[in-house]
């Protein structure tokens, strides 16, 4: 398959400890048609001649606890969708109620308190953290901002963040330099932690980190999602590594989804083409299990001009002529199992 779609997964290949699916009880963030549009300008005039529609009418829920993962292909939106849902870029249209409340109609003051809720570890540790604070004042940060733990008390709780992520107190007098890579992550996640949000956007966070590495990383969020209830949205390339830390799964392809399903279910039972074909490409830690290969030709296309009906029509072996004059849409196909795809013969 072209393109960055999955890598091979440091991450043991078990399924113990993980729920079969989400989590009973309240939903806490619900996703309507979200979408964003970067303008294209072109002419003497900087006119608005285009649009890069990297996130299209996109919607799902997260239920309270859940971690719900998000994959796809490089360029298909995972990144877009997760900061806009958290307003690090204004979405261009659609609904994100946070706890019932549309977050996209807010000013600025009034985001302030939902900021706090709502936090994200960022893809690269090296760039996410800045060289010239130690490590104190990177996490104090946002205690800071939002009046936590005065005097001796913040210097106690970043103490007490250092030694969650499993780092030592001593650690905060440090500058990020001073650290692997392994450790400025789990710096970026206590300073996700500082304000005790409920709700935190993953993003990527462990692709930027060497393979021995990633599965300490992973096996850490886990643990404190389940010790502090975090609702999670976990974006990543490797399949494996979602399917051991999700409750759910949703698939996206160039700005839409294409599928959403419980760990498991997608895992054994794919429904949608794109999802089959991802999955063919997740290597087997098993070498008596052979599995068919599935070449999707080509690149994915561009989101400036993206195809008529199915975007994913023109990679599609099951295409026919009426994939590029439908959109299909996002419908349950079994309990709990959805799919973009006007076909019900295929898979």
């Amino acid at each position: 398959m072209t393109g960055s779609t999955t890598v091979v997964s440091a991450v043991p290949q078990v399924t113990q400890g993980r729920r079969e699916g989400p989590p009973t009880g309240e939903t806490l963030l619900e996703v309507n048609n979200l979408e964003k549009f970067f303008p294209i300008r072109g002419g003497l005039l900087s006119r608005v001649v285009g649009n890069v529609k990297a996130v299209n009418d996109v919607s799902f829920k997260l239920g309270r606890g859940e971690v719900v993962g998000l994959v796809g292909e490089s360029g298909s939106g995972k990144t877009t969708a997760g900061r806009a849902i958290l307003r690090l870029i204004e979405p261009t249209g659609g609904q994100v109620l946070f706890n019932g409340t549309d977050i996209t109609r807010l000013a600025k003051g009034q985001m302030r308190d939902y900021r706090r809720e709502m936090q994200i570890i960022f893809q690269d540790p090296f760039a996410s953290l800045n060289p010239r604070m130690t490590v104190s004042d990177i996490i104090g940060e946002a205690m800071q901002i939002h009046n936590l733990h005065p005097g001796k008390g913040r210097v106690d709780r970043i103490a007490e963040l250092l030694q969650k992520v499993g780092l030592r107190p001593e650690h905060m007098r440090r500058y990020p330099h001073e650290f692997s890579g392994g450790q400025r992550q789990r710096i970026g996640i206590a300073r996700a932690l500082a304000v005790d949000p409920s709700f935190i956007v993953a993003d990527e966070p462990v692709s930027a980190l060497d393979v021995s590495i990633q599965a300490q990383v992973v096996n850490l969020l886990q643990d404190l999602q389940e010790e502090l209830g975090l609702t999670v949205l976990f974006i990543a390339h490797d399949l494996a590594v979602v399917e051991y830390i999700c409750d759910r799964i949703i698939v996206m392809y160039l700005g839409r989804v294409m599928e959403i399903a419980t760990s498991r279910e997608l895992n054994n039972n794919p429904k949608h083409p794109y999802t089959e074909a991802l999955l063919s490409a997740a290597p087997v830690p098993d070498p008596t299990i052979k599995r068919q290969r599935i070449i999707l030709e080509g690149d994915i296309p561009s989101p400036i001009n993206p195809p008529s009906g199915c975007v994913f029509r023109t990679r599609c072996r099951y295409a026919i002529d009426d994939c590029a004059k439908i959109v299909p849409e996002l419908r349950e196909v079994a309990p709990g199992h959805f799919k973009a795809c006007i076909r019900d013969d295929i898979l």
